[in-house]
């Protein structure tokens, strides 16, 4: 063999030994990303069996994904029950209200749950360009880099979209969609889960009737109420309550139009009330009510719960399918524990259920209270 003819085989085998070591470079690459992947699919798995908190199982699943992903925002909307509009349930990366709603089909997360279709964009100036929209959340600062929409669906239904952004262009690729689009079915199988899990606990807590809460409940929020009061050492009253010849009512009206007053009377509660803030309204029993009303003292109590008499004694009960309107009256018992006093649940609740029996005795529609 001639001097040429090795010098070119030595050539030729240098390349194919460089094609070759490409070769492997570009299959432990590969390997290494799929071992990457399944890394990130079985600690997802692990976290969203672990967690039943919704907000907490996205925090810790968008820490794994972070991990392969190069993300600086993300946010996650889901659809409400009635799926008219897209909640805002968890977002990272950007300032913002927590409460933000979306009508489907407004900015991009809208659109990606009226499609039901995955969003990639490579550059995300030229996206506001052309939509002079938002990727996240209305009003939001329009930021150079890409982004990823992915549409979250449960048996072939989207139920919320999740989206991320990159600061630079191409940041995020046509593979992260891909690879965020698989991962989207262990996200939307954990929401779920987490969502039966709040129907449940709601179920289990509250009167299946009015919505208060159920007696269970009444007894472990004064409890916690009452042991509060060691630290704060501010004052607690509670008003009970029920309606007044109500079994007459019901013998001469019906269960359905008793099941009716029964809701009303809960809903003038929950509006007479601060139900929105700190006080409890439970359903105690039958046609028996209770209030828990932290920080509040017996005289003002005693106030609330006129005001409570009067909401009630004018208003005008309906039942619509059996065309019956009328009026009915409540009596009320108002106890408190005051600033320094201890007392035992049961003992609150005696003193406030004897003072709605003086009420009754008394002749009805009226409040009592017990020093």
């Amino acid at each position: 063999m001639s001097d040429e003819d090795l010098s070119e085989k030595i050539v030729q085998l240098e390349r194919e030994l460089n094609d070759a070591h490409a070769r492997e470079k570009g299959l432990g690459d590969l390997l290494e990303k799929k071992l990457n992947e399944l890394y990130i699919h079985y600690h997802i798995s692990r976290t969203i069996g672990a967690l039943l908190d919704l907000r907490e199982m996205l925090r810790q699943v968008f820490d794994i994904i972070k991990k392969s992903l190069s993300f600086n925002r993300i946010s996650a909307y889901l659809l409400d029950e009635k799926r008219e509009k897209l909640d805002l349930v968890f977002h990272s990366g950007f300032d913002g209200p927590d409460n933000i709603s979306l009508r489907i089909g407004e900015g991009t997360p809208g659109r990606i749950a009226e499609t039901g279709e995955h969003v990639h964009i490579h550059d995300l100036s030229v996206f506001y360009e052309a939509f002079n929209d938002f990727v996240h959340i209305p009003g939001e600062e329009k930021l150079n880099g890409s982004y990823i929409g992915i549409a979250l669906k449960a048996h072939n239904t989207t139920i919320g979209v999740i989206g991320m952004d990159n600061s630079t262009r191409y940041g995020l690729s046509v593979d992260d969609m891909d690879f965020m689009a698989i991962l989207s079915h262990q996200l939307a199988a954990g929401i779920e889960k987490s969502r039966l899990f709040d129907k449940i606990q709601l179920l289990s807590q509250r009167d299946g009737l009015t919505g208060l809460y159920n007696h269970r409940v009444f007894v472990e929020k004064l409890t916690q109420e009452i042991n509060r009061l060691s630290r704060t050492r501010k004052s607690l009253s509670l008003i009970m309550l029920d309606i007044d010849h109500f079994k007459k009512f019901n013998d001469n009206f019906g269960h359905q139009v008793g099941d009716s007053v029964l809701k009303e009377l809960a809903d003038i509660m929950l509006a007479q009330s601060r139900s929105q803030s700190i006080d409890v309204c439970c359903r105690y029993g039958g046609e028996e009510f209770t209030i828990i009303m932290p920080e509040l003292e017996l005289q003002i109590a005693v106030t609330v719960a006129e005001r409570l008499r009067k909401a009630v004694e004018k208003h005008l009960f309906m039942h619509k399918d059996n065309k019956w309107e009328g009026k009915v009256t409540i009596s009320l018992g108002v106890a408190a524990i005051m600033s320094g006093e201890e007392l035992s649940p049961a003992t609150l609740i005696k003193k406030a259920d004897d003072a709605l029996y003086v009420s009754k005795r008394k002749g009805r529609n009226q409040v009592s209270f017990s020093r």
